[in-house]
């Protein structure tokens, strides 16, 4: 699967650690790959953390992470918003991800079928993760990323 990498990537830390997880899902866990993506097909969700802006889109494959561009965010099926911290505290069990929409520590906003369908995205994503050989260390890498 390809990341859109290239010698001129113009995506941040997270996004770039997103893409390359999606790699590590496709090649360790492809039928997880397989039902995340079939569930983002041909939808675009907008993921902002801190400052960084980017876009997961799924037309016709494997999900792309890509750079934000500046109009698109609206137009986007979902759109999600939250901070390293609040990913953390998540990931962690320190809170759930239903508490941390809550106490609008992650925004996520969409029309309700497209936000399950998201759900259901993240949860074979999250599913196949913890399975993945390789996902400790990218969770690390993610938890030393500058604030």
């Amino acid at each position: 699967m390809s990341s859109s990498s290239s010698a001129t990537d113009d995506r941040g830390p997270v996004a770039r650690l997103l893409a390359e997880s999606f790699a590590a899902l496709a090649a360790e866990l492809p039928e997880a790959h397989e039902r995340m993506s079939a569930r983002l097909a041909g939808r675009a969700v907008a993921i902002r953390v801190d400052g960084e802006r980017f876009v997961v889109e799924a037309d016709g494959g494997a999900p792309q992470v890509r750079a934000a561009r500046a109009d698109e965010e609206e137009a986007a099926a979902v759109r999600v918003a939250a901070s390293r911290r609040a990913i953390l505290d998540v990931l962690d069990a320190r809170r759930s991800l239903a508490e941390a929409v809550l106490a609008d520590e992650v925004e996520v906003v969409g029309a309700l079928e497209r936000l399950v369908e998201a759900r259901e995205a993240l949860l074979a994503y999250v599913h196949g993760a913890v399975r993945c050989p390789s996902f400790p260390a990218l969770l690390e890498r993610f938890r030393r990323l500058a604030p």
